[in-house]
């Protein structure tokens, strides 16, 4: 499976990862809060940055350091800005950081891409199917994804649509044994309730997580503590996402 640029890096596997859904721009503006601007994925980027994905076709590089989006943006998810992903912008459920400067998508029809950050394009002969040759025990939930998180210990944390989870070795290149697992109040405490609302969510490499949801909020993750921040959710607005919310 697994074998700079315009858009301007943290370390490799600092880690994020998105969920997104299977729409068209109406389609997910409507679905996702009467149409206000959504998170449905994101992947870290050179310079320090994070480039998010959002429900209506358009992209934001967003600079962790400053908080707050770079000048220019909104820009449209195209051929030109994403070299082999601007095809499947409305089709991708879930992104995240890999080894060896690799960075992958997954679609809703249960194909993924690798997309090469140096080369800034999509590797050649992608999308594939996702199956248990390229990702070991992940096979038959290819079309379940939602959302995959980096996590510690070189792992990835994936959300499945029907209220489940599976936990990814990258060392061992498989999934750990004994998942999927329910995504619950003792797995993911704070989350349970929100599981069916998440459209994305971030390793933000400073020991939380962030969670985007359908409804015009977002929770904050605590890594080390294993649970949800107190006074979560909060409205994913212009005061807590500079240039990325509406």
């Amino acid at each position: 499976m697994f074998s700079m640029s315009r858009r301007a890096i943290l370390p490799a596997f600092l880690g994020a990862c998105f969920v997104a859904s299977n729409l068209m721009p109406g389609a997910q503006a409507a679905s996702s809060g009467h149409g206000q601007r959504t998170v449905m994925a994101a992947i870290h980027w050179p310079g320090n940055k994070v480039q998010f994905f959002l429900n209506d076709g358009n992209y934001v590089r967003y600079d962790v350091k400053a908080d707050r989006a770079d000048n220019g943006y909104p820009q449209r998810v195209t051929d030109e800005t994403w070299p082999g992903l601007g095809a499947h912008v409305y089709n991708i459920v879930a992104a995240c950081d890999g080894p060896n400067g690799k960075a992958y998508f997954f679609l809703a029809d249960g194909r993924y891409l690798r997309y090469d950050i140096a080369a800034d394009r999509v590797d050649p002969g992608y999308p594939v199917k996702i199956t248990d040759r390229n990702w070991p025990g992940l096979g038959r939930y290819g079309d379940f994804i939602i959302g995959a998180l980096n996590w510690p210990g070189n792992k990835i944390q994936f959300f499945l649509s029907n209220g489940q989870y599976i936990r990814y070795d990258l060392d061992r290149d498989r999934a750990d044994d004994g998942y999927p697992r329910e995504i619950s109040k003792s797995s993911w405490p704070g989350l349970m309730l929100y599981r069916e609302d998440l459209t994305g969510v971030i390793n933000w490499g400073n020991g939380k997580a962030y969670l985007f949801l359908q409804t015009g909020q977002y929770l904050r993750y605590d890594i080390a503590a294993d649970r949800v921040d107190d006074g979560y959710p909060k409205p994913f607005d212009r005061a807590n996402w500079p240039g990325l919310a509406d």
